[in-house]
C-alpha cells in the first residue's frame, strides 16, 4: 500500500499539479506561474498607468479615462491609479462619474489625504460644501500636518463668510509648510477682507516671496497698497502682474484705476480698455464652463471654449478643448480645422494637413477648411493642389475675398513656373 501511494502520488503530482497542490502540497510546481502572471498583470497596469498619465499632458481626457479604466480593472490595481481616474473623469467633464472613483479611491485606502482634498474641490464645484468639508475634516484627521487641505478648507471658510475661521486654517497650512506660498496669498486675501491691510501686506509679500512667478501674488500685494492709497507702489505691483500675465484683466482694471490715481490717464484709460476686452472673454469662459456641468457632452460648448483660450493665446487650453469637442462629436468639422490651425502655427504641417482633411470628410461643404488646406499646400509648394481646394472652396463660398485672392496668387506661381519651364 505504502508503494502504491507513493506511486500514486507522483502520478498526479505531474497530471494535475494545481489539484495535489492543495491535496499533496505540490505547490512548489505552481509557484513560479503565479510569479509570472503576477509580473504580467502588473507590467500590464503600469503600462496603462503610464499612457493615462500621456493622455493627461496632452490634454486627450477622454484617452486618458480609458487607459485609468484598462489599469483599475487588473488585479492588482492600487488607490491611487483610481484617484488618477476620477481625476480624468473631472477633466473630462464627467463629475458624478468622478466623485464615485474617488470615493471608490478612498474606500480602497481610507488615509489618503489627496484624493480627499481632490474630491473635496470637486464637490465645492457641485455646490455641496458640507459635504466637502467631511472630507477635508478626515484627511485632517488622517494627516494633521496635510497643508493642502488645510489651505482649501481655508477657502471654503472664506467663502461662506466664516473669516476667523479661514485665518485659522490658512495658518495651520503654513505651520505645516512655511514657504506655501498658494496658502499666504489666500491668508491675505482674508486680511483684505477684513480691511486689515498692513497684515495683508505681510502675507502677500511672504507670498511673492516664495513665488514670485505668480501674476496673482503680485496684484494681491498691489491690492494693499491701493487700498491704502499708495498708487504708486500699487502700479509697480499690478505693472509686475500684468508683465507676468498679459491676460489677467483684474490686474489690468487695478494698474489703470492706479494710473489715475496718480494722473497718468491716457494709459490708465488705456490699460482699462485692454481690461474690458479681457474681461468679456473671461465672463464668456465662466459661462461656458457653467454651461458644461450641465450639458458635459456638448461639442459646440467645448468648441466655443477652445476659440476664447485661443483668441487669449492659451493654446494649451484650446488644444485641450477642441480635442474634447472631437470626441463628444466626430463630425464637427471646425474643431478638426480649428485644431489644424494650432499645428500650422507650430509648424507641424503634416500634422495640419491631416485635421484639415479630417474637417473635409466630416463636411466636405466647409470652405474654410478648403482655405486652409491650400495655404498648407501653398506653403508646401503643392501649388497644383493648392488650386484646387482653393476652387473648391469658392465653389460653396462664392463671394470669399481671402479664396479669391489666394486662388490668384497660385494661379500666378503655377503660371509664372510654366512659363520658365
Amino acid at each position: 500500500m505504502i508503494a502504491i501511494s507513493k506511486i500514486t502520488s507522483r502520478f498526479f503530482c505531474l497530471v494535475s499539479p494545481f489539484f495535489l497542490a492543495v491535496l499533496l502540497g505540490c505547490a512548489e510546481e505552481i509557484q513560479p506561474v503565479s510569479e509570472s502572471v503576477k509580473r504580467v498583470r502588473h507590467s500590464l497596469i503600469q503600462e496603462m498607468e503610464e499612457r493615462g498619465d500621456q493622455f493627461i499632458r496632452a490634454g486627450r481626457y477622454r484617452d486618458a479615462v480609458l487607459a485609468y479604466a484598462k489599469a483599475s480593472n487588473g488585479l492588482g490595481a492600487t488607490a491611487e491609479i483610481y484617484r488618477k481616474l476620477a481625476e480624468a473623469h473631472a477633466l473630462n467633464q464627467e463629475m458624478p462619474e468622478a466623485v464615485r472613483v474617488y470615493e471608490q479611491a478612498i474606500a480602497m485606502k481610507s488615509d489618503f489625504p489627496k484624493a480627499r482634498t481632490e474630491l473635496a474641490l470637486l464637490l465645492t464645484r457641485l455646490d455641496r460644501p458640507e459635504d466637502a468639508r467631511a472630507q477635508l475634516d478626515q484627511a485632517i484627521r488622517d494627516r494633521p500636518d496635510y497643508a493642502w487641505a488645510h489651505m482649501v478648507l481655508g477657502l471654503i471658510h472664506f467663502r461662506q463668510g466664516f473669516y476667523d475661521k479661514a485665518i485659522a486654517s490658512h495658518e495651520r497650512a503654513i505651520a505645516a509648510v512655511p514657504n506655501y506660498a498658494e496658502a499666504w496669498f489666500n491668508l491675505g486675501e482674508v486680511y483684505l477682507k477684513q480691511n486689515k491691510y498692513e497684515h495683508a501686506e505681510a502675507a502677500m509679500r511672504r507670498a511673492v516671496g516664495a513665488d514670485s512667478t505668480v501674476a496673482r501674488f503680485h496684484n494681491g500685494l498691489g491690492r494693499s497698497y491701493y487700498l491704502r492709497r499708495e498708487y504708486e507702489q500699487a502700479a509697480k505691483a499690478f505693472s509686475h502682474a500684468v508683465r507676468i500675465d498679459s491676460i489677467f484683466a483684474r490686474a489690468r482694471f487695478n494698474l489703470g484705476n492706479s494710473l489715475l490715481r496718480m494722473g497718468e490717464r491716457e494709459e490708465g484709460r488705456r490699460q482699462l480698455g485692454l481690461y474690458k476686452e479681457l474681461e468679456e472673454q473671461e465672463s464668456l469662459i465662466t459661462t461656458l464652463l457653467n454651461t458644461l456641468m450641465t450639458y458635459p457632452d456638448s461639442a459646440t460648448v467645448y468648441h466655443d471654449l477652445a476659440t476664447v483660450y485661443s483668441q487669449r493665446g492659451q493654446l494649451s487650453e484650446a488644444h485641450a478643448r477642441y480635442l474634447q469637442a472631437i470626441q463628444r462629436d466626430s463630425t464637427f468639422a471646425p474643431s478638426y480645422h480649428n485644431l489644424g490651425n494650432l499645428y500650422l502655427r507650430r509648424g507641424a504641417f503634416d500634422q495640419a494637413l491631416a485635421l484639415f482633411e479630417r474637417a473635409l470628410r466630416a463636411d466636405s461643404t466647409y470652405a474654410l477648411a478648403h482655405l486652409a488646406m491650400g495655404n498648407t499646400l501653398m506653403l508646401n509648394k503643392q501649388f497644383d493642389r493648392a488650386l484646387k481646394h482653393f476652387h473648391s472652396g469658392l465653389r460653396y463660398e462664392p463671394n470669399n475675398v481671402t479664396l479669391q485672392r489666394n486662388l490668384s496668387v497660385a494661379r500666378d506661381i503655377i503660371q509664372s513656373a510654366r512659363r520658365t519651364q
